[in-house]
């Protein structure tokens, strides 16, 4: 029994982390600056963690631009075509 039951954990697992790793995640964040421009977008493709790389530049953007926002979100940028 607790052969299968571990058995079932180590497949929830690798899944997961399967799931985790082909998400396609950018971050969507505007400049103060230049309120009118549109928004700017930046990809985290082929990473380990993109969430957390992700996380870690909305962060390190806001801290850098008073005023700014930044979002992590799922899927590509829009015009990003050269990552499959």
């Amino acid at each position: 029994m607790r052969k299968m039951i571990m058995s079932g954990l180590f497949a929830i697992a690798v899944v997961g982390l399967a799931y985790a790793a082909d998400i396609d995640r950018h971050a969507d964040f505007s400049n103060p600056k230049t309120p009118t421009a549109a928004a700017g977008c930046k990809g985290f493709y082929g990473t380990d963690d993109n969430l957390t790389a992700c996380a870690d530049f909305c962060g390190q953007y806001r801290t850098d631009n008073e005023g700014a926002s930044c979002e992590c979100s799922d899927g590509k940028c829009p015009a990003d075509d050269h990552n499959p």
